[in-house]
């Protein structure tokens, strides 16, 4: 049986992509366990927060540039700037990515980077995909 999202949906998602006032990029660290019955808003996971300092700010950087709309007559896609970066940033043990909308600070995305990233006094900086953050298929 084929999973079915429906087209709708998907436009939904992204019409509210671009509507939303601010997304937010947060780094998580890699003691961060993600709990889907408990973990849907942002203050669900402040705890796992890298501190503010060292060139990060407690919520995250703002995403810049998001836009959205149809790849084929069934898929949509989410995009924003190709990069989001922290300079003169110390990071130690970086392991997730949280994208959430901040009108109700509902996590939309939670991306784990593969591996533990640190820098020392240099510029942070997470390069997303070209062809987008997202695509929304069937």
């Amino acid at each position: 049986m084929a999973n079915v999202f429906p087209k709708q949906v998907k436009k939904e998602i992204v019409d509210n992509w671009i509507a939303e006032a601010t997304w937010k990029v947060a780094l998580l660290d890699n003691g961060f366990v993600y709990d889907h019955t408990t973990d849907d808003l942002y203050t669900d996971v402040t705890a796992d927060e890298l501190a503010s300092g060292n060139g990060y700010t407690t919520g995250g950087a703002t995403l810049a540039g998001r836009a959205g709309g149809y790849v084929d007559t069934y898929d949509y896609y989410l995009d924003a700037t190709d990069d989001t970066s922290w300079a003169s940033a110390t990071f130690t043990n970086v392991r997730y990515v949280v994208v959430y909308e901040t009108v109700a600070n509902k996590i939309r995305f939670i991306f784990d980077l593969g591996a533990n990233y640190s820098c020392t006094n240099s510029t942070f900086t997470i390069v997303w995909a070209s062809g987008g953050l997202i695509k929304l298929t069937d």
